[in-house]
């Protein structure tokens, strides 16, 4: 099994870590999404199927095939679309609104009083 093959199962099945979730989004060959859907605009989001096109807001274009990550927060992207034969497949993990950037206390780290 290829590195890309394995991150992509952990991703689709595996448990993800405390305050982080999953989505995954199936589009038909040809329809688009926002990114103004508000789980994808922090998402790390893999390409499980298909063929994903990226549309930034200045207009340029870049595909992505199978096993592919991208960090759609990282990127000016305005657009999302399936353009290849198949349906597209899309799996979308991010962190969960009432995340925060604290570690919990109960980690088993020595805090001092």
């Amino acid at each position: 099994m290829s590195a890309h093959a394995s991150v992509g199962a952990a991703f689709l099945r595996g448990p993800l870590p405390e305050g982080f979730s999953r989505r995954v989004l199936r589009v038909a060959p040809g329809l688009a999404l926002s990114v103004e859907l508000g789980y994808l605009r922090d998402a790390l989001v893999f390409v499980e199927q298909g063929e994903l096109e990226l549309e930034c807001r200045g207009g340029t274009c870049r595909r992505f095939g199978r096993g592919s990550m991208i960090p759609i927060a990282l990127l000016p992207v305005s657009c999302l679309r399936s353009v290849g034969p198949d349906e597209l497949t899309l799996v979308a993990v991010s962190r969960a609104r009432a995340a925060t950037d604290e570690f919990p206390v109960d980690l088993g780290s020595h805090v001092e009083d």
